[in-house]
């Protein structure tokens, strides 16, 4: 798991094959609305709601895809844990490229508006979530293929 400011989002090109131009691909689009949209390597989200308890739901995992989530607007926390950790709940779900797990939830850290993070096939994530109160969010959820 990586977790920094947007404004050094470029430097993790290194790790994160594509994401520079997948950044350059976002920035070009004048008005970002919610939806799916299509990159040649990959694709990303716009999305905005509020968020759910920390406590509500599972973990998940990917095996094809990269995660990283950029907050443009609002806030709100994540839970962590290596997925050696945690129990698997539902098998991986190829369509999905999901995997869903149970298990503690005590690393968790506030994202807030221009951070973003970034998850690996290792990292069980449940994002979207509060431990007191509900925050509103909007982000980008962006998909990169892992290169193994």
């Amino acid at each position: 798991m990586i977790i920094d400011n947007v404004k050094n989002i470029n430097m993790y090109e290194v790790v994160v094959p594509g994401i520079s131009e997948a950044i350059i691909k976002i920035r070009s689009i004048e008005k970002l609305e919610d939806g799916l949209y299509e990159l040649e390597n990959g694709y990303f989200m716009v999305q905005s709601g509020e968020t759910k308890s920390i406590y509500e739901g599972t973990f998940e995992s990917h095996r094809k895809y990269i995660d990283v989530q950029i907050l443009l607007e609002g806030c709100e926390e994540l839970a962590w844990n290596d997925i050696r950790e945690l129990r698997e709940v539902v098998p991986y779900d190829k369509a999905k490229d999901a995997v869903r797990w149970d298990g503690e939830k005590e690393h968790h850290i506030l994202i807030s508006e221009g951070m973003f993070y970034i998850m690996f096939p290792n990292d069980g994530h449940k994002a979207i979530s509060h431990m007191d109160k509900a925050y509103t969010y909007r982000k980008i959820v962006l998909k990169l293929p892992i290169k193994l």
